[in-house]
């Protein structure tokens, strides 16, 4: 979710064909793997540290820290690309940071982490969505087949619950779903407006700017509560594994292909989360948890075409030169 500066970044973006640059390649399913496990730690992490110190400021606790990690490797540089282009990082900072990792933290109190991770995967669903209305995407049978059985996933999941049902619940169930729908607005508007800024400024500006905008929230919150040692770990963990040195490698995927394709990590991260949270918390793996995530994995399939493919096979030495074609520059 990789750039360079002036004419050599435009001549390297200009020179791959539109099916290179927007198809994955290995290095962008292993960059995939590695976004899962570390965003699936995340529904853990504030699993347990959010009711210890509450989910406004886990949010933000979580946003100081990468921004301070991020700061102090790029702030540098991030410095300049920021000048002129305030509002960009501000919205950014809202739609990907702030918003988003607010409401994962207020749907954790309530929900398992492995549930909100599988709501969390709703993410293609709204940037297909928003890019088919507002950006003129026209997406495959394919990838249309895909995303509707990832609404049925979701459908699964939420009927299927065995949570006790009440306002609670819902609050929680829709701030789980307002995570992605914040994560798709602001990809959809990264790929259109901000391609041209590198993956790791792209990330500092945007969790420092989540950080400052979520932090008056914070104070208006009241008092946060003081982490047990669990709790510590689990914000120190969010904050540099799952924040500073986790969204360059997105914003660097995000860029070598299309928002939906990139969003889709959102599938793979309940993988992680479920497992993570029936090792740690001893959370049950029930029924609608095992059918919704069989359904999110059909859905991943769709989405990236993962399959198998009729017609003689590709030449070995024609893949491997269109893999490192799409690698663009490291």
């Amino acid at each position: 979710m990789v750039a360079v500066d002036g004419a050599v970044h435009d001549a390297e973006m200009a020179a791959p064909s539109l099916a290179s640059r927007r198809s994955l390649s290995l290095l962008d399913l292993g960059a995939l793997l590695y976004l899962g496990a570390v965003w699936g730690a995340v529904f853990l992490f504030m699993r347990i540290a959010a009711p210890q110190v509450g989910p406004v400021w886990s949010a933000d606790i979580r946003l100081l820290i990468g921004a301070a990690v991020l700061l102090a490797i790029a702030g540098r540089r991030t410095l300049p690309v920021v000048r002129g282009r305030v509002t960009s990082f501000l919205i950014v900072g809202a739609l990907f940071s702030a918003l988003p990792f607010t409401f994962i933290a207020i749907a954790t109190v309530t929900l398992p982490a492995g549930f909100a991770a599988l709501l969390n995967a709703a993410t293609p669903l709204f940037t297909a969505a928003i890019g088919m209305a507002f950006l003129g995407n026209r997406p495959s049978a394919r990838v249309v087949a895909g995303l509707l059985v990832g609404v049925a996933s979701v459908v699964v999941l939420v009927g299927w619950s065995p949570l006790e049902p009440g306002i609670t619940t819902i609050l929680a169930v829709a701030a789980g779903l307002g995570a992605p729908a914040s994560y798709a607005l602001a990809g959809n508007y990264v790929r259109a407006k901000m391609r041209d800024v590198e993956p790791t400024e792209l990330a500092t500006g945007m969790v420092t700017a989540g950080a400052l905008l979520a932090l008056p929230v914070a104070i208006l919150s009241g008092a946060p509560g003081t982490p047990n040692i669990d709790g510590l770990v689990s914000l120190i963990g969010v904050g540099v594994l799952s924040t500073a040195l986790a969204w360059p490698v997105f914003f660097r995927v995000l860029r070598r292909t299309t928002a939906t394709a990139a969003s889709t990590v959102t599938f793979i991260v309940p993988a992680f989360a479920l497992a993570f949270a029936a090792i740690v918390l001893g959370e049950p793996v029930g029924p609608e948890l095992l059918v919704g995530f069989g359904l999110i994995l059909a859905s991943l399939c769709l989405v990236l075409g993962i399959g198998p493919h009729l017609g003689a096979p590709v030449p070995v030495a024609r893949r491997v030169a269109g893999i490192v074609g799409g690698l663009g520059r490291p």
